[in-house]
């Protein structure tokens, strides 16, 4: 478990490297004729291979990977095999396929601690510490993602996801709203929009998974100020329905439904709902990461938005997603082909295409970006160490069916209590059957 206390001056450290990369190209074409950073390919004199990927489907579709993809695959003659499964059905999927011996070459997953150890990665992954691309990645990613017994089992494929809240600034500037610094504020301009005939705040009830991103930047500002709480909930020293800071976020998120902020279709309302309702401005917010910003200004491009932090407390932080991963099965039939894709990904020459494709903060070092709107007013946080990884990427073990949880909150067969003990169950069993010290 990683020292929290250490956090705000590692994402510190990590973003004075990335105010270096600036903001100045949109070039998604950026080239380099430096033999070491140039993207590596399969000597020619192989025989091309397939390689069998999976991946969530919804991650497919959105962050752009077919980018790579493509450009291996005209690199080395190579295929790629893709299979996929939505999001919310993905980890039983990769479970089956682990425990059937039937593993793909190469997985793309999440990468916080209780992901990867729910992997087996000792007996599962390539363990890639010594490949001479892991020293770029950028420190405050590598701190809390992709280890194991000291060693690095995947590399970054996504931005540093920031979440908070992402608004119409029309909406914003007809009706003579600020930025809100504070909770109380922010129930303030909730209660203008509302007034104004336009829903406040949409939530993506169907899907469920949205549903997490209040708690998780909440949860950012409470961390800021018990830099061991984390700690102390991985040893079980406490537990989280004992955290009446947890609690208490949980019925702030509760009461948005009783005051009337949400939509009123809540419980069949998508992800891609909220990008529309946020982009047309019929809502005025959406709870969400900065990985919403591409999809939306890509399907939107006239939409006028920008991001802030939750509210809280009058110096509100932000609140950092773990990146998705790439790993390497060890047992791959085909390894050194699944070994030259991560090469090729990693290369620099791919990553600043990727990057200004996506315009996503960087999880790798030494990038020249362009970002979106939003994900520059973000970027301002990260840089001023006014930042935390959301609390699940500091549990031992993964957290389990959270969403359910909160879905059930908010149809009101759950209290804030209840889906704090309820979570803490989660954390437990999982805890015990991976041997956690202290439960």
């Amino acid at each position: 478990m990683a020292n929290v206390k250490s956090l705000a001056v590692v994402l510190l450290a990590s973003a004075i490297t990335l105010s270096a990369c600036g903001q100045s190209s949109s070039n998604t074409s950026t080239q380099t004729n430096e033999p070491e950073k140039t993207a590596t390919s399969q000597p020619t004199d192989k025989k091309p291979v397939t390689l069998k990927v999976l991946v969530a489907s919804d991650w497919l579709k959105e962050k752009k990977w077919q980018i790579v993809f493509d450009d291996w695959q005209q690199k080395t003659g190579n295929k790629l095999d893709i299979q996929s499964a939505p999001v919310n059905n993905y980890k039983d999927l990769v479970n089956t396929r682990l425990a059937t011996n039937d593993a793909p070459d190469l997985l793309f997953y999440w990468s916080n601690e209780g992901a990867v150890k729910a992997l087996q990665p000792e007996k599962n992954l390539l363990d890639l510490s010594n490949e001479s691309y892991i020293s770029r990645i950028n420190p405050a990613t590598k701190k809390y993602s992709f280890g194991g017994s000291g060693k690095t089992y995947g590399i970054p494929v996504t931005g540093m996801s920031v979440s908070g809240v992402i608004y119409n600034k029309k909406v914003f500037a007809d009706l003579g709203l600020s930025i809100p610094k504070t909770y109380d504020e922010f129930l303030a301009i909730c209660e203008k929009i509302k007034a104004a005939g336009k829903t406040p705040v949409y939530e993506a009830g169907k899907e469920g998974w949205p549903l997490q991103l209040f708690s998780f930047s909440a949860m950012t500002n409470v961390i800021k100020k018990q830099p061991e709480l984390m700690g102390n909930i991985s040893t079980r020293k406490t537990t989280l329905d004992q955290v009446p800071e947890f609690v208490d976020a949980l019925q702030k998120q509760k009461d948005l439904v009783t005051k009337g902020y949400l939509n009123k279709d809540l419980f069949s309302a998508t992800y891609d709902m909220s990008l529309e309702q946020v982009s047309s401005g019929k809502s005025a917010m959406i709870f969400q990461a900065d990985w919403a910003i591409d999809p939306l200004l890509t399907k939107y491009p006239d939409a006028q938005i920008g991001m802030f932090p939750l509210p809280w407390d009058g110096d509100p932080y932000a609140g950092v997603s773990d990146p998705n991963g790439l790993y390497v099965f060890k047992n791959s039939k085909n390894l050194d082909a699944a070994k030259d894709f991560l090469n090729f990904f990693s290369s620099e020459q791919e990553l600043t295409k990727y990057f200004n494709t996506v315009k996503s903060i960087p999880t790798w070092t030494g990038l020249t970006i362009s970002l979106n709107q939003g994900t520059a007013d973000m970027k301002t946080y990260v840089d001023a160490g006014k930042a935390a990884p959301f609390f699940n990427s500091l549990t031992p073990v993964e957290i389990g069916d959270y969403q359910g949880l909160l879905q059930q909150m908010y149809g009101g067969t759950m209290s804030p209590k209840e889906v704090a003990v309820g979570l803490q169950a989660n954390l437990d069993k999982a805890a015990k059957a991976a041997g956690v010290t202290g439960f």
